[in-house]
């Protein structure tokens, strides 16, 4: 007579398991170079700057498809979730080109994305001409006159 089927199931099982535990034992284990940690850190500082650049162009599209400056309208919700779609958008397209897949690239990008929302008021202070190239004159004026440098803001 044969013996049950689950009986030589587990022991096939066993043996298996066996043979895994073996040839990890013998495969020696890869070191981590240091090439694979420098890239990592930088896909993470690209994740940031990404996020960066999804709130500037999504600012970008909402002037120049509006050509509202800010100020001349008050805040609304209407115009955050405006800015929020567009990044989004402009999200998924970066999100393609880049690669980012991983959560703590996804993280690094919102990251980037939260900072540049309330911070780029700042960036505008400091580099004018480049936004005026960017944006328009007018459109440079009217944050300058708007925003304080020092203080985080969104507009």
């Amino acid at each position: 007579m044969s013996a049950p089927s689950g009986h030589t199931s587990a022991a096939s099982f066993a043996e298996r398991i066996a043979r895994i535990e073996a040839r990890k034992a013998t495969t020696p284990k890869r070191p981590v170079h240091r090439e694979r940690r420098l890239g990592y850190a930088l896909s993470l500082v690209g994740a940031v700057a990404v996020g960066m650049l999804v709130v500037v162009a999504a600012r970008y599209a909402r002037y120049h498809l509006t050509g509202v400056t800010p100020g001349s309208t008050m805040l609304h919700g209407s115009n955050i979730a405006v800015d929020m779609a567009l990044a989004f958008l402009a999200g998924i397209v970066l999100h393609q080109i880049f690669n980012f897949r991983r959560p703590e690239h996804v993280a690094a990008k919102s990251f980037g994305m939260f900072v540049m929302a309330f911070t780029m008021h700042m960036a505008v202070h400091r580099f004018p001409v480049l936004f005026a190239m960017i944006f328009s004159e007018d459109w440079v004026h009217q944050v300058i006159r708007l925003t304080d440098p020092s203080h985080l803001a969104l507009f």
